[in-house]
């Protein structure tokens, strides 16, 4: 497999590895990049984009991002809150009415970005039709939505409600949707290949991904379902025993027959869905939440000041999430993950994607480290991933 790009020495391990996951891990193309004390040191990609007609993967190549748009999203609040048109611990209505129709009004903007406001899951059926339509059912879902409980120390993942009560509330803020934002003031101004909602006269490399079959899930998962004691295991037995949480969160609104597949159409590449279409490389990934390194400020671009930096890299209590079945954390709608999965330190924060790919910032380690793929694994926290965070950290 041909790898292409630049490692300093010190990163040999991390060439190593990549280069093993097209080996072991069953990689079809992939970037990773990473930023030590400010300077890039590595970035790398290879493979291919397209596997049965043998297109490479580019310096360039955009893939889905699928979650890691969470992150994305979250920064685009943090802003709001820099420029002052922002304050967390404010209730949502003060800047949307309407949000606290039917138990809502007590909820803060903290809570709902920290997936703690018991909004995880969405009553009204919706499909990606009404997104791409721009459907009037949408703003009636959310008001008319109840909360499933009314404590701030209970959570469940929101995998998809977070990303279209986000979308609202942005817009109810700055009046203009948050993928516009995020190209105007964030992308354009840092010249990043990152979109949220991808521009239709976009001619930018797209990498198609590949999911895993239903048959070689099922069989993957089979050891988990049985003795596994982890994520995986207990998702599988909660949906098996008739708890529906993981099962609505993920499935509402429903992406169609087609499933993951449909995140290789156009038509909802171009469509802003901030629970998953960012689509992105891992350089520009990297180069992104580095500026959290250089203080918060980059090219006339300030992401976030001191007092927000401190706040996101607190540690988190993480909490027994409900839907996703295991301790997480999220702060300010950027997720804090468990010690030792993705780094080691407690001032991490980022986001990881369906499938394997993965952006976060390590303020101790000084460290921003991106990684994007097209083949999907079964887990969230795949070991081809967690493979290459170790090799970074061993190599520091």
């Amino acid at each position: 497999m041909d790898i292409h790009g630049k490692c300093t020495k010190k990163f040999n391990r991390l060439k190593s590895v990549f280069e093993d996951n097209f080996e072991r891990e069953d990689d079809i193309g992939a970037s990773v990049c990473v930023y030590y004390k400010g300077k890039k040191v590595v970035d790398l990609w290879g493979g291919l984009r397209e596997k049965h007609e043998y297109l490479p993967w580019e310096k360039n190549t955009l893939v889905p991002l699928f979650s890691v748009t969470k992150g994305l999203s979250a920064l685009c609040f943090l802003m709001l809150a820099v420029r002052k048109k922002l304050d967390y611990n404010l209730p949502v209505t003060y800047y949307w009415k309407d949000f606290g129709k039917n138990g809502k009004s007590h909820i803060t903007v903290r809570e709902l970005l920290e997936h703690r406001a018991g909004l995880h899951i969405i009553d009204k059926t919706l499909s990606l039709n009404d997104f791409y339509i721009k459907s009037p059912r949408i703003y009636k879902a959310l008001v008319d939505q109840k909360v499933r409980w009314n404590s701030n120390e209970k959570q469940a993942y929101g995998a998809q409600a977070w990303g279209i009560f986000a979308a609202e509330l942005f817009q109810q803020i700055q009046g203009e949707s948050l993928g516009q934002f995020f190209h105007r003031e964030i992308a354009k101004k840092l010249k990043l290949n990152l979109f949220i909602g991808l521009p239709k006269n976009n001619k930018g490399t797209v990498a198609k991904v590949y999911p895993i079959s239903n048959w070689d899930r099922t069989m993957a998962l089979l050891p988990h379902l049985w003795r596994g004691n982890d994520s995986e295991g207990r998702t599988i037995r909660s949906i098996l025993t008739g708890d529906q949480e993981t099962m609505r969160a993920y499935l509402n609104p429903w992406a169609g027959w087609k499933g993951i597949e449909v995140f290789n159409e156009r038509k909802l590449q171009e469509t802003e869905l901030l629970w998953c279409s960012a689509m992105g490389d891992a350089r520009s990934l990297a180069e992104l939440y580095n500026v959290f390194l250089l203080g918060g400020q980059q090219k006339g671009v300030k992401l976030a000041n001191k007092q927000l930096i401190e706040i996101l890299s607190e540690e988190n209590p993480l909490r027994y999430d409900k839907v996703i079945h295991k301790k997480q954390g999220w702060n300010l709608g950027f997720q804090k993950e468990e010690e030792g999965i993705f780094s080691p330190n407690a001032s991490s924060f980022g986001h990881n994607g369906m499938g394997g790919s993965l952006s976060f910032v390590d303020p101790t380690a000084k460290i921003s480290f991106a990684y994007t793929c097209n083949k999907l694994d079964y887990r969230n926290r795949p070991i081809k991933t967690m493979n290459l965070c170790r090799a970074v950290y061993d190599s520091l």
